[in-house]
Parts: structure tokens; sequence; C-alpha cells
């Protein structure tokens, strides 16, 4: 098994103008607002809370499509299941994020290798 990574070894990815990662504030089914653990990179602590909420919120609805998608035909092998990432794209940035509780902001100028860093990103130490 690859050894875990910290947070801040994603930094290394030209193009990765911040991480951060958190944890769920209560481990149950319903949605309550994570807890910020970390955050790296040329972001404030407040574009860091942004980042990790947004991201959270879009992870639930994307983990929960899959799951309704799985369980509605899973001898089907072309559903999106199981899910370990999602990737959103914007005008002047992107964000990766994945089910671990771990999300990148990206510089669009920059081009990156999107499976490489989500190889990366679910290494990412979060426990």
């Amino acid at each position: 098994m690859p050894k875990p990574i910290k947070l801040n070894a994603l930094l290394d990815t030209s193009g990765v103008l911040g991480a951060v990662r958190w944890q769920p504030s209560v481990v149950s089914s319903t949605a309550t607002p994570p807890l910020l653990v970390e955050y790296v990179g040329d972001i404030s602590e407040d574009r860091a809370q942004r980042l990790m909420a947004h991201s959270e919120a879009a992870g639930m609805a994307v983990f929960g499509i899959s799951q309704l998608s799985y369980q509605r035909a899973s001898q089907d092998k072309t559903v999106v299941y199981p899910v370990d990432s999602y990737y959103v794209h914007g005008q002047y940035t992107s964000v990766i994020a994945t089910i671990n509780g771990v999300a990148v902001l990206l510089d669009n100028k920059a081009k990156i290798d999107v499976q490489a860093i989500i190889s990366s990103m679910i290494m990412v130490d979060n426990s």
C-alpha cells in the first residue's frame, strides 16, 4: 500500500493555488457543516472555508447521484460508481475534490494532469 502524503505535497504540482482538507463535524447521515482541518497555498482562511464548504456540498450531491445510479442498475458496469472525486471547471480557476475530504484550487492557465493530481489527493492522510 502506498504511503500517505501531507496536504502541502499537493502544492508541488504546477497550477495548484491552494488545497484544503476537512472532516465532518458530526458523523451521521444528515448534512452538517464540515470542520476545516488544514489549508495550504496562496489562499486566505476565508477562501479555504468557502472552498471546503462548496466542495463538501457538491460532493454530497455527486455521491448521492452515484449511489442512486448504482442502486437503480448495479449490474450495469457503465454507471458512475464508485466515485472518489469530481472536477468543477470555472472561468479562471477550477476545483477538484475527493471524497476523503480534500480539495485543490487550480489555476486554469496551467495544464494539469487531472488523473495524476487525483491519485495524489486520495493519498492525503485525513484521519
